[in-house]
């Protein structure tokens, strides 16, 4: 977006399972990420799920926490990031058919940033 304006927003949604011992960088994380975390493109969003800090966090033997993707124009627009070990699982309740059953999973690149990127020109379109 060149108006330099956030796209996606990301906030800790609850906890699904027994927290897993967290080292003080994850935990500093998680308290980011307990307040709305915005991103100014779906590449930027893609980046950050990529790396060693989130999944540090979030990818576990367990799956243990939930996500919510919000469009950061309009709050109500959201998904479920659940993050697996081995991928993520991103399930659309609104079912807005941006993802095949309305459940994306995988490990998060150019499928995702297209997927994503479908979700967010369907929500948008839809104010």
């Amino acid at each position: 977006m060149e108006d330099g304006q956030p796209i996606i927003t990301l906030v800790k949604m609850d906890e699904m399972a027994a927290r897993p011992d967290l080292s003080p960088e994850s935990l500093a994380l998680e308290q980011t990420l307990s307040m709305l975390c915005s991103f100014l493109s779906v590449e930027d969003f893609v980046s950050f799920l990529n790396s060693d800090a989130f999944s540090s966090l979030a990818q576990h033997e367990e799956m243990w926490v939930v996500f919510e993707i919000g469009l950061y124009h309009d709050h109500t627009k959201t998904l479920q990031l659940y993050p697996e070990q081995s991928q993520l699982t991103v399930a659309d309740s609104a079912m807005t058919g941006a993802f095949e059953e309305h459940v994306w999973k995988g490990q998060p690149g150019d499928d995702f940033i297209a997927a994503l990127t479908r979700w967010v020109g369907l929500v948008s379109t839809h104010q």
